[in-house]
């Protein structure tokens, strides 16, 4: 059984928040970019379309900040809503409504569609967990579409759940036939001590009847930081952390089902913010195993070792993880990581697809994790 999990960024769209929220550490490289090809004597069409791009990146345009009108469903009616304080009358002659929306996410590249495709169809799982996910409607499309075709089986189970997210995203798991998804288990109304939702996300279980009849259960989760606090979001991922080795010790003391841990924790393994899912719990990262394959890095960067990388000739921070119990790790064939969707910012580090030109082509910022149990 292929195992995979792929933070995948959404897949049509992408809220706007999210793409300014990285926009403050990309702009210096964007500014270097802008001016290089200002001085161009000599440009090409490419260069003016990067340029409009980076105008944009840069913030030269402002239309997304104009007060635009939110359009809502709402039972069926369209109603539209200027401010937050406001009423929303029914959309109709008498609101003077001439037809403008403000837009919260923008189109995510044909390109780096494609590339979200090749990255999941280079492992070919039997279940895929998927996390930013914006909505079942995409998720169904992206399967139906992108995943299927003449090499490679359908995926029969599609199911997509909603989190606390306050950009709508979501966690996304399909599975192939043979792999049945016997129940779902949601904690987004789980309270810490406040009575609020302990999870800034989800932390959702799947468990999963495999061929030979074995019950898998696969907990995913995701551990956020929207407003750039260091420190409130080392606090929150410790708190979390707290909550899923405490469930996983538990689980460990009454059920002998294999189980599973994936998803995007954002802190190297060393890190004391996510130390109880580590330390505390029999859960061992992949990374670990003998087994563990990926594309090295190129030139001398193959000898060197950065502090919080996935291994030697890996080095990129590792954020996303996929852990198993001891009976799972130790029935593992082989497992690793594909990267060939991560663009580079400066010169090439790791073997990409030829289909990356740009950053607007990249499939994640991402990798996919992956296992294949012999179970």
């Amino acid at each position: 059984m292929k195992l995979a999990f792929f933070n995948i960024q959404n897949i049509f769209h992408r809220h706007i928040g999210l793409v300014n929220l990285y926009n403050n550490e990309n702009k210096v490289r964007w500014t270097q970019e802008f001016e290089n090809l200002m001085l161009r004597q000599h440009s090409s069409q490419s260069d003016y379309d990067r340029m409009r791009i980076l105008s944009h990146f840069l913030g030269f345009d402002k239309d997304e900040q104009t007060p635009y009108y939110t359009i809502k469903n709402t039972m069926g009616q369209l109603r539209i809503k200027r401010g937050v304080d406001m009423e929303m009358p029914k959309a109709s002659h008498l609101t003077h409504w001439e037809g403008w929306a403000k837009i919260d996410s923008i189109p995510i590249d044909d390109v780096a569609i494609h590339n979200k495709a090749k990255v999941i169809l280079e492992v070919d799982p039997d279940v895929l967990i998927l996390a930013e996910v914006e909505d079942r409607d995409s998720l169904l499309k992206f399967g139906q579409s992108f995943l299927s075709s003449e090499q490679t089986s359908p995926y029969k189970e599609i199911v997509f759940l909603p989190t606390n997210d306050t950009y709508g995203r979501g966690i996304g798991v399909l599975a192939k036939k043979g792999f049945n998804l016997e129940s779902l288990q949601t904690h987004v109304n789980t309270p810490d001590c406040n009575g609020n939702p302990i999870f800034d996300v989800d932390l959702q279980k799947y468990r999963v009847k495999t061929c030979s009849g074995m019950y898998l259960d696969i907990h995913c989760t995701h551990f956020t930081n929207n407003n750039n606090d260091l420190e409130l979001f080392a606090a929150r991922q410790k708190l979390q952390s707290k909550h899923i080795a405490t469930l996983f010790n538990k689980k460990q003391l009454n059920t002998t089902n294999p189980s599973v841990l994936v998803g995007t924790l954002n802190a190297p393994s060393y890190s004391n913010a996510i130390a109880p899912i580590i330390q505390d719990t029999e859960l061992r990262d992949i990374t670990k195993h003998l087994s563990f394959s990926v594309d090295l890095d190129k030139g001398k960067d193959a000898d060197y070792f950065r502090l919080g990388a996935y291994k030697m000739g890996v080095n990129i921070k590792q954020r996303d993880y996929l852990m198993l119990s001891k009976g799972l790790f130790n029935a593992t064939l082989n497992c690793g990581l594909v990267r060939k969707g991560m663009g580079h910012k400066n010169r090439p580090k790791w073997g990409i697809f030829n289909t990356i030109k740009n950053e607007k082509h990249t499939a994640s910022q991402h990798p996919m994790l992956w296992c294949d149990l012999d179970i």
